[in-house]
């Protein structure tokens, strides 16, 4: 393999991040017609200078967003530096369009993922639907997530080990109702015939026999499979670049976010642990916040209502929950009964 892609792939560390700015050096030398990476890396700074800002410039001149053009100018920088190339990226950040208010600052609505629900008859697809809604977790978590990083939990619920073995590991979990949905969708892949692995992705592609070898769901299959299942949910529209009140994927993300720290008796700190990020006012340093599985379950569970999607569960959650209140005051004025009666024999026995 050429020595300069070897220095650009070691110098990342996510597998998606990887695969991202590969495809756009990748584009970047189909655009020039270069031959390889060497010959990029060969190149006289000078002139790979103007060849960088000539792309931004056509890039900029067909109308494409900042943000679309700045993950090609990430992947050039990063390739650059990986091979001691000297360019003036001050210069060429400059070139890039303003940046703009984000669009689809709402969150879904739990009645709008109903919808999508209603839209798919596909187990995964629902799967991928419910699993998201649950856990708020960022789409691009899941291609690496394997079967292991799930464990099951009292209730009917789940652990995700989001982000395994990196600096940025944290836990979320998954509501009984989406347990059951994952559940599903695993044991329709044991009857088409896969010997499930703990190594085996959590999500797999299509396959045509179960007992081939399974590979992960990429990202961009991922948000074309929820793409598809919003059109048919009439919850999308068109392609021309037009505005949308909800981001494809962050609007789960946003939902969580909502609902998880609006509940009453949820500790933000917490939340923002399940949430996998922090912020300059809550650090989350590991030292000084207890942050278990068992700690971080208890809030989570406080909000399983409001997460739960079918009408008919939440109520059924609602209910239980209700119930075990009724049980558990009702063990307290027992116990309080048991108590007084004590203190009357214990007077009678004095007197």
């Amino acid at each position: 393999m050429q020595r300069s892609l070897l220095l650009f792939q070691n110098s990342i560390h996510s597998k998606e991040t990887l695969r991202v700015y590969q495809y756009s050096l990748d584009k970047f030398l189909k655009y020039f017609k270069l031959r390889d990476y060497d010959s990029l890396a060969g190149m006289d700074s000078k002139m790979l200078q103007e060849m960088v800002e000539d792309y931004v410039m056509e890039k900029k001149s067909q109308g494409k967003a900042r943000s679309t053009i700045k993950t090609p100018v990430s992947a050039l920088e990063l390739f650059c530096d990986a091979n001691d190339l000297t360019i003036n990226w001050k210069k060429i950040n400059r070139l890039l369009p303003a940046q703009k208010k984000k669009s689809g600052s709402k969150a879904y609505t739990t009645q709008q993922i109903q919808k999508m629900l209603q839209a798919t008859t596909n187990i995964r697809n629902k799967a991928i639907i419910h699993f998201i809604a649950s856990s708020g977790v960022r789409i691009g978590a899941l291609p690496e997530l394997k079967l292991k990083h799930v464990r099951n939990m009292p209730q009917g619920c789940k652990v995700v080990t989001v982000y395994p073995d990196d600096v940025e590991e944290y836990y979320t979990f998954l509501t009984s109702e989406a347990s059951k949905a994952l559940d599903d969708y695993l044991e329709k892949r044991v009857h088409d015939g896969e010997h499930l692995d703990p190594e085996h992705p959590l999500f797999r592609q299509n396959y045509a026999i179960g007992i081939a070898k399974p590979k992960h769901l990429a990202k961009v299959s991922i948000q074309a499979i929820i793409d598809r299942i919003l059109r048919r949910a009439e919850l999308r529209f068109g392609r021309d670049g037009s505005r949308r009140d909800v981001q494809l994927d962050h609007g789960f993300r946003k939902r969580w976010n909502t609902i998880v720290k609006t509940t009453d008796g949820v500790k933000i700190i917490l939340a923002e642990k399940m949430f996998g990020h922090s912020t300059p006012t809550i650090p989350l340093d590991e030292t000084y916040v207890d942050a278990s599985i068992e700690k971080l379950f208890e809030e989570f569970k406080k909000a399983i209502p409001e997460l739960t999607i079918d009408d008919s569960q939440r109520l059924k959650f609602k209910n239980e929950q209700q119930s075990q209140k009724i049980t558990q005051l009702e063990e307290k004025i027992a116990r309080i009964e048991d108590l007084e009666r004590r203190m009357r024999v214990m007077e009678k026995s004095t007197q």
